[in-house]
């Protein structure tokens, strides 16, 4: 099963524009544990340029299109804010990978 991952960026001075606006976000949009399992909720690494924040989802089988679709939702509600961005991914898994080349995963 693919994994979902968004990551979203941000200068550190909005900062207290993001986190109230993040809580309100969990609050509407909570995760739905029928589309996959939190494997990372949310990561946050910072730098010199700001605030980077990571998360992944192990998407059920069938689940993927409605998982893409709650976590745009998600980024979507981010988006009124002057500095917010962000990207969703799909990954594979190495079974998946391994798959679409013809070679079976070990184990």
């Amino acid at each position: 099963m693919p994994y979902v991952v968004v990551t979203g960026w941000y200068p550190t001075d909005i900062e207290k524009e993001i986190t109230p606006k993040y809580l309100e976000m969990v609050k509407q949009y909570p995760f739905d544990r029928s589309l996959g399992k939190e494997t990372i909720p949310v990561a946050i690494s910072t730098n010199k340029k700001g605030v980077k924040a990571l998360a992944v989802m192990d998407v059920k089988e069938g689940k993927l299109q409605d998982a893409l679709n709650w976590a745009s939702k998600r980024m979507v509600f981010l988006q009124s804010i002057k500095g917010w961005e962000y990207k969703i991914r799909v990954w594979s898994t190495i079974g998946e990978a391994l798959e679409l080349t013809g070679v079976n995963s070990p184990g």
